[in-house]
């Protein structure tokens, strides 16, 4: 492998490193909390939460998502301007305003939620509160990512976690339904944000006005992303409030706890891409030091680092269904490799979709975005009706490899970022060595009668085993 690239890995593998730590205790979290939702709650109650937590995301999505990815696109850039009072009295204003808009969405839009989705108005009203202070926290990660402050990012969230763990069988003992989780949540969000903001300096005045040529540029780079990512929560999400329309609340759970067990544990992970390589990408890109390989790299080593774990719940979901699971969640099984791969494909997407960032082409993903999402919504009503909730798995897996596929075909002109020969190379031998690798492993265990002790080391020995033989030959890998 040549120097150039061996210092690209380098550079790429230390910036995850940094975010990894609270990567890992999302996933452990994940790992406690999962069963206890399916344990302890009903599926109605599970049903509620999830969707609730759904209405959650679309809400920070329509509001603040978006104005805290404009602070990282545009911090280095106001940073190396000495622009940044201007810049963030723009983004306090529009921050008033965005929520001043989502408590109005909530009175116009209670009813109808309450009636179609069987939420009921403590739950909504408390989702509607939760947006702030979960606003407020991605404003805070983002400073602290644009500064590269990934210790006190990951401090943040081991307390969160374990905030909300404490607080989790707290509350339920006293509300033991939905409303217990939702209020754990607030309080656990709230007492985070108040540590971050007491832990940092933010030496910026906010101005009494907006700048408004620092206004249209976050406009344009963001709103586009409204629009974008509401489409691909609806990709994501379809299924889950077709089921709860029809009141059919166990498929809700399924479904939920399916998305919530591959995504809790795969996405931090690979989110981790996101989180260490965008900062360093604009940065590259603002001071005109953004190379091909680099780009390149991060892609290969995305594949390198992220198959092995998505593998596991493509060869061990029953082991790992019926390993924290009770009996009645064993459809779950069916699901997980569809999910644990859409989550990869979409992730792996957003890495691509970095060039409408860079290039402020944001409406370019709009587009593509809000064409697959009206699709995905047939397909999801025609598979639903077809095969249940393994219908709605086939639609999330079908709609995130369109989606790759037809993002991979946009280029600019003035900017050929990806080799793609590279990236297939790198993923055909790796998905190639995971096959081998789970034929040995089970060949290997033919022997033993199957329990939960011989399914943890048969997924131990299969993980070990798969990232040892890739590291062997890392050099032909990720050349």
């Amino acid at each position: 492998m040549e120097g150039s690239i061996r210092k690209n890995y380098y550079l790429i593998f230390n910036n995850i490193l940094t975010y990894l730590p609270s990567r890992i205790l999302i996933i452990l979290n994940s790992v406690i909390i999962i069963p206890i939702f399916a344990y302890f709650l009903s599926e109605k109650q599970i049903s509620i939460y999830l969707i609730a937590l759904q209405i959650l995301n679309l809400m920070c999505t329509c509001s603040f998502d978006w104005i805290t990815k404009a602070v990282l696109r545009f911090y280095e850039k106001h940073n190396i301007k000495n622009s940044l009072n201007d810049f963030f009295s723009s983004i306090f204003w529009l921050s008033v305003v965005v929520y001043t808009i989502i408590f109005i969405s909530y009175f116009t839009f209670k009813d109808f939620i309450l009636e179609k989705f069987a939420v009921d108005n403590t739950s909504f009203l408390f989702t509607i509160i939760l947006v702030l202070p979960c606003g407020i926290r991605q404003f805070l990660y983002q400073v602290l990512r644009a500064r590269n402050q990934a210790k006190l990012y990951t401090l943040s969230i081991l307390l969160y976690q374990l905030g909300f763990i404490v607080l989790f069988f707290a509350i339920t003992r006293i509300i033991p339904n939905a409303h217990g989780v939702l209020f754990a949540m607030l309080v656990s969000i709230v007492a985070i944000d108040i540590y971050i903001i007491r832990s940092i300096y933010l030496n910026y005045k906010i101005e009494r006005k907006i700048n408004k040529k620092i206004l249209y540029e976050i406009l344009k780079y963001a709103l586009p992303l409204i629009i974008t990512n509401s489409s691909y929560w609806g990709i994501l999400n379809y299924s889950k409030l077709i089921f709860q329309n029809m009141q059919e609340y166990m498929n809700t759970a399924i479904t939920g706890i399916s998305w919530m067990l591959t995504g809790n544990i795969i996405q931090p992970l690979v989110t981790v891409f996101t989180f260490a390589s965008f900062p360093v990408i604009i940065r590259k890109f603002e001071l005109k030091r953004l190379h091909k390989r680099y780009f390149t790299n991060i892609l290969q080593l995305y594949c390198f680092l992220l198959i092995p774990i998505v593998s596991i719940f493509c060869y061990f979901s029953k082991e790992i269904t019926s390993l924290i699971l009770p009996e009645n969640y064993k459809m779950v099984a069916a699901m997980l490799p569809f999910f644990a791969f859409g989550i990869f494909l979409h992730e792996f997407m957003k890495l691509i979709n970095f060039k409408y960032h860079l290039k402020n082409r944001t409406y370019i993903e709009m587009l593509f975005g809000v064409l697959i999402a009206c699709g995905a919504y047939f397909f999801n009503i025609k598979m639903i009706s077809l095969y249940s909730v393994a219908g709605a798995a086939i639609a999330l897996f079908i709609s995130e490899i369109i989606l790759v596929f037809i993002n991979l075909f946009v280029k600019f002109r003035s900017f050929d970022y990806l080799n793609y020969t590279k990236i297939l190379k790198t993923f055909l031998l790796i998905a190639f060595t995971g096959i081998m690798i789970f034929g040995a492993v089970h060949l290997l265990f033919i022997p033993f009668t199957a329990n939960k002790l011989i399914y943890i080391l048969k997924i131990a020995a299969f993980i070990i085993s798969y990232y040892a033989v890739c590291y062997k030959f890392k050099d032909k890998i990720l050349a």
